[in-house]
């Protein structure tokens, strides 16, 4: 029963609509016609942070000027002083500053690296203070170069037999960096190393079948009616991905609409069942709920929140590609009402961990009024909108192209080399 209850879930009842003819691809204005810098905040309003580089280096202040010169061994260390003007500290009891405006730390020999907090990236860093005694480290480098580090911590290591989904992986990650230029400007830089934008780990975290799907879709990435998309990804769609519509609050977007994920001509099953997410189950006793949602509440209020009687939880309503639209809680006799991915982070597992997904289906075990014990069983892995990667893996095993891959998740976009 709850395998049928599933299968519903995952393919709804949503029809497959046409395709609408891509409009031809003009591009606006504003877009980079040759390979851009990008500025990636690693160290971010920290009271210290250490640098230093694999090679002669020296520190700049902002127009130039050269203010100190060091070796491989010199590690600076810089914080602000109670105005927010940065002072930088180093061998033998240098001191440098303050400073109103940032220094850059700049390798002397091409091909050495910068060491940030101990941790090697291309291209340069920039210090600057965050505020008070609080200091930002950027690494800035060039796109192409940025992309080596996130590709394979977004994707996982794969095999040379897969790199067409590594591929159609560069194209999402650059696209999402070029329309996230200058997003983070307020800080200072334009993208978090975290989740918060890209997970990006520098030349440590690099890979060479990575390189390899960055070199070879250089400069390429995916747009509609003239402008780069939003290109979401996510790691398992469990069947069918989701309109950004069903999960966000956001109009609806012709290339981020829902897509099936069953293999095509005569197959069986779908392309991203290799994953370990694919199907789930989370279970619940009446404390480990009791506690999961204490805590997220609180979080959820701002305020502390102390669950003590769990009467129902169910799902009030579904989306066309079958995840949860709205989950209702009543908890000590108030009802919570919460709709779209937020499900996921009030819904947390007994470990604390958010749900996989909202593709799921309940089965609660209530007596004398209260929920005695809950359980999940779902599908997928993330929010469920635009690529799957797991799904775009398995395409790649079965011989489809990255471009057959993109535009199968990305309707309607197109592909277009910049530089």
């Amino acid at each position: 029963m709850r395998r049928a209850l599933l299968a519903a879930a995952v393919l709804g009842a949503l029809a497959a609509a046409c395709r609408p003819p891509a409009p031809p691809v003009v591009v606006r204005t504003g877009l980079p016609t040759t390979e851009p810098t990008v500025r990636v905040g690693i160290v971010v309003d920290s009271p210290e942070v250490q640098v230093s580089a694999a090679g002669p280096y020296e520190v700049v202040l902002q127009g130039g000027t050269v203010l100190t010169e060091a070796t491989a061994r010199d590690v600076w260390s810089f914080t602000a002083d109670d105005a927010g003007r940065l002072i930088g500290r180093g061998p033998g009891g240098h001191r440098l500053g303050p400073y109103a405006s940032p220094v850059l730390v700049r390798v002397r020999d091409a091909g050495r690296s910068v060491l940030i907090a101990g941790q090697p990236y291309r291209g340069g860093a920039l210090i600057r203070a965050a505020g008070p005694g609080r200091v930002t480290a950027v690494n800035v480098l060039a796109l192409e170069e940025y992309l080596l580090g996130v590709v394979p911590l977004e994707i996982g290591y794969r095999p040379a037999a897969e790199i067409e989904a590594v591929k159609a992986q560069a194209i999402a990650a650059r696209t999402y960096a070029v329309s996230h230029v200058g997003s983070r400007e307020a800080l200072g830089f334009d993208f978090f190393a975290t989740v918060a934008d890209q997970v990006y780990g520098g030349i440590g975290r690099e890979d060479s079948i990575a390189a390899r799907a960055v070199r070879e879709t250089r400069g390429e990435i995916l747009m509609y009616d003239g402008a780069p998309i939003l290109a979401y990804y996510h790691s398992t769609c469990g069947g069918r991905t989701a309109a950004v519509d069903e999960v966000w609050s956001h109009a609806p977007l012709p290339y981020l609409k829902s897509v099936s994920d069953r293999v095509e001509d005569g197959g069986e099953g779908y392309y991203c069942e290799i994953s370990n997410r694919f199907r789930w189950n989370v279970s619940w006793t009446a404390e480990a709920l009791r506690s999961a949602l204490s805590r997220a509440l609180s979080t959820r209020s701002g305020r502390p929140v102390e669950v003590r009687r769990v009467e129902r939880v169910e799902v009030t309503g579904r989306t066309p590609s079958g995840r949860a639209e709205s989950l209702l809680v009543v908890a000590d006799g108030e009802s919570h009402r919460i709709e779209g991915d937020s499900i996921r982070r009030v819904l947390l597992q007994p470990g604390g961990e958010m749900l996989n997904s909202t593709l799921f289906v309940l089965d609660a075990e209530t007596s004398g009024g209260e929920v005695r014990s809950l359980e999940a069983n779902g599908g997928g892995w993330g929010h469920g909108v635009g690529m799957c990667q797991m799904g775009a893996i398995g395409r790649a095993r079965a011989g489809q192209s990255y471009r057959k891959i993109l535009t199968t998740y990305y309707p309607g976009a197109e592909i277009v080399k910049l530089y």
